[in-house]
């Protein structure tokens, strides 16, 4: 029979057998939560650096003599999209509750495999974090032959700015809300229904826009620009090419050389050409038109009216303030609408061309007409408070000139000719 002291001990042994079981159990629990915890880790790290490129697709395929690669992708919404490539045309529109792109990369290389090494040598990225949604095409070696790319992008409607970039390639912005800022090494630029300001540059090419909400900004290197309708004020800047806005709020287009037609302005209306003719409708506010070369012609202002030409004829029409007017060569023509007291101190002078004044029959105005080699009847008139005189003899070259105070006399208004006619009408 076994003492008490025996049974004391083996207690003491099973108690701490189960001791040292309980502590193993437990570190292995322990191990095995540490080993979760490292799993879920590595897991959300996979995670972050998926997501740049998430939900983000790719394929190759033949498409005429070429071989394309197509990268389609997603983002979330943004406030903010900004989209930049080393190459390639860059198409976004105003259609879609995320940001989707459709990215595809052409090669024209003679093989798939040879087509394939210059895709990898184009990198495409895709990110969203805090500042907005980055898209972005970079070149491992710019010097690729027979290669380009196309950005096709799908945006919200309503978004607080829009930027892309590209080295060489078209533009092409509609249904946007947004501040739209824009430049291109060179290609054609296309814009339509924007509601916010858009600033476009260009190395050259073609600009065509539709309704424009905003203002809109445009510095190019060369192309035509045709703009349908600009509710803000248009700025435009061109090195050469033809300018022809429908409507604006105000504008301001200077051209290398080229003509330049703008059919309405509801504001002030600047227009430089280095040589090309001045087309001009409708203007609310003043106009201030040069050109190195050519004609200018105007079919109404309300403001004041300044107008130089290198050579070619001027016609003024309903113009309801006064108007400066110099030309090297080419005949002039002015009709004067303004009311009385609307009126203000004018100028009109041609080096050689015949001047034809249109003046209200009940305008104030003071006139000093000359012509120092008279054509034709010399000076003509409709008003008898011009008193008309004449130098020289019938053998010799006449000078010309009109004095007088109409119904009491006004504002000044000067016109010469060195060689022409001066004809005063009455505006019907």
């Amino acid at each position: 029979m076994r003492s008490r002291k025996e049974d004391w001990l083996k207690q003491g042994w099973q108690f701490r057998a189960a001791i040292k079981k309980a502590g193993r159990e437990d570190l292995g629990a322990r191990r095995a939560a540490s080993s979760r915890k490292w799993t879920a880790a590595a897991a959300l790290l996979a995670m972050a650096v998926a997501v740049p490129l998430w939900a983000q697709q790719s394929r190759v395929y033949r498409d005429g003599n070429s071989w394309v690669e197509e990268i389609t992708g997603t983002l979330p919404a943004s406030r903010q999209v900004r989209i930049t490539t080393d190459v390639g045309s860059v198409q976004v529109q105003g259609s879609s509750s995320r940001v989707t792109y459709v990215i595809r990369k052409r090669s024209y290389a003679p093989s798939e495999e040879a087509a394939r090494r210059q895709f990898e040598q184009m990198r495409i990225s895709a990110i969203k974090n805090g500042e907005g949604a980055f898209i972005e095409g970079r070149l491992a070696n710019r010097n690729l032959d027979r290669f380009n790319a196309e950005f096709v992008v799908q945006i919200p409607r309503q978004l607080d700015v829009v930027k892309v970039e590209t080295r060489g390639g078209s533009l092409n912005f509609s249904s946007i809300a947004a501040t739209v800022l824009g430049a291109t090494g060179g290609g054609w630029v296309k814009l339509d229904d924007l509601d916010g300001s858009v600033k476009i540059t260009s190395g050259g090419g073609n600009v065509e826009a539709g309704r424009l909400g905003a203002d809109f900004s445009l510095t190019t290197g060369g192309g035509d620009v045709h703009i349908k309708n600009v509710a803000g004020q248009a700025r435009v800047n061109i090195g050469g090419g033809r300018v022809y806005i429908g409507s604006a709020k105000g504008a301001s287009i200077q051209t290398g050389a080229g003509n330049i037609e703008v059919r309405e302005c509801s504001g002030d209306l600047g227009a430089s050409s280095g040589g090309g003719n001045l087309i001009l409708g409708d203007v609310s506010g003043a106009v201030q038109a040069e050109t190195t070369g050519g004609s200018v012609h105007l079919d109404s202002a309300r403001g004041r009216v300044q107008v130089t030409t290198g050579g070619g004829s001027v016609e003024l029409l309903n113009l309801s303030q006064g108007a400066q007017v110099e030309t090297g060569a080419g005949g002039i023509t002015a009709e004067f609408v303004g009311k009385r007291g609307a009126f203000r101190d004018s100028l009109l002078h041609t080096a050689a061309g015949d001047v034809i004044v249109y003046l209200p029959k009940d305008l104030p105005v003071t006139v000093h007409a000359s012509s120092d080699m008279a054509t034709g009847h010399g000076i003509v008139s409709e008003f008898s408070g011009l008193r008309i005189t004449k130098e020289g003899s019938n053998f010799a070259p006449r000078s010309m000139y009109a004095e007088g105070a109409l119904n009491g006399g006004g504002p000044v208004l000067k016109v010469r000719t060195i060689i022409g006619q001066i004809d005063f009408r009455q505006s019907r």
